[in-house]
């Protein structure tokens, strides 16, 4: 598939439409994106007293974000960057048209009276009504709503953490969930005015795992795709899409609905280097289905729990960064930050921004 003069690849913020066409969009490199941040909420949202807020929540996560990565102590930093987060969001809901977030919000988030075990202990969410944040963000991502009607173990939540899932297998014992996606291809059909997705995996990481096809496609929420034939390489697996996406006028309007539909499909990690984002596949399984959560989201759900344990249960968390799950929690606390500022910055900028590779 080409756009203009280029070929298109999969991406969340790849698309720009201004009400009249679709354009592509490059991605944006920033050292510091909270200038960026900034401007983008300036031209979002008009002048008036709910800019000012959204100014607002975002210099709070500014300095609540640099406070929580200066610091040292680990304890410290969970609360902070939970803070961080949350502000963040909020200025990202208001930017997005939610202006309900600049006024008398709660977190729609809680944790349990006495969170001592993992992975029993508990998130809950609130059925108040009111603007409650964590639903707002969940909504605005395109997240299950289902997911709110029970509490959500952080046994079933830790796996979802794409930083650091290796050492959550050694913790547990269990087998990796995510699998990296080689490479996209995008496909178009002029004639009949359609346009769909390829994606490929390597059959080694299938072999490794012990995963079939089939059990990758129900795990990882890929029942609109199937195993296409692959003769040029026999080392990966071609994923397709069973039924292409179609248009009236112009491709990208398939291609706006292929991207809506494949955004909490695919996790990212943000790097520094070409191609600057690396993507994966999460395979979940059938017990855990309903529990899935859009990939920032995750971010923040953990984050809350790690803060409202060092915040009231102190020697708790003491008592986890000595446990089998320390190293896991140690590498969370000290690499999603980043990326949740990254991903949440593409998301409020509606464009892909990545750290430069620049020594």
């Amino acid at each position: 598939m080409r756009i203009g003069r280029e070929t298109v690849t999969f991406g969340r913020n790849i698309l720009h439409h201004d009400g009249k066409s679709f354009a592509l969009q490059h991605r944006m490199f920033v050292n510091d994106p909270w200038e960026l941040l900034a401007e983008a909420i300036t031209r979002a949202v008009k002048p008036g007293k709910v800019r000012d807020i959204a100014h607002s929540f975002r210099r709070q996560a500014e300095d609540y974000f640099r406070g929580a990565t200066a610091g040292r102590e680990m304890a410290v930093r969970p609360v902070l960057l939970y803070y961080a987060f949350l502000n963040l969001s909020k200025a990202y809901g208001v930017a997005k048209g939610n202006h309900a977030l600049a006024g008398s919000a709660i977190h729609g988030i809680s944790g349990e009276s006495d969170p001592k075990r993992i992975p029993q202990s508990l998130v809950k969410f609130s059925a108040r009504q009111g603007t409650l944040v964590f639903q707002e963000l969940l909504n605005l991502l395109g997240g299950n709503a289902a997911i709110l009607n029970s509490p959500l173990k952080i046994g079933h939540l830790l796996p979802q953490i794409l930083p650091g899932h290796r050492l959550w297998c050694y913790a547990t014992n269990r087998a990796e969930r995510f699998l990296t996606i080689e490479r996209f291809e995008l496909l178009h059909a002029p004639p009949k005015r359609e346009v769909w997705l390829n994606f490929y995996i390597s059959r080694l990481d299938l072999e490794r795992l012990d995963l079939t096809e089939s059990k990758i496609l129900s795990q990882a929420d890929l029942d609109e795709f199937q195993v296409a034939d692959n003769a040029t390489d026999v080392n990966v697996v071609c994923l397709q899409q069973k039924k292409p996406e179609t248009y009236v006028k112009d491709p990208g309007e398939a291609l706006a609905l292929l991207i809506q539909k494949g955004r909490n499909r695919i996790w990212e990690t943000v790097k520094t280097a070409s191609p600057y984002r690396k993507s994966y596949i999460y395979c979940t399984p059938p017990s855990e289905q309903a529990k899935r959560l859009p990939q920032m989201l995750s971010i923040y759900a953990l984050m809350f729990f790690l803060g409202h344990v060092t915040r009231y249960f102190p020697g708790h968390f003491e008592d986890f960064l000595d446990s089998r799950f320390g190293p896991f929690f140690d590498t969370f606390i000290s690499e999603s930050p980043m990326q949740f500022l990254y991903l949440m910055a593409s998301e409020i900028l509606g464009r892909e921004v990545s750290k430069p590779a620049i020594i």
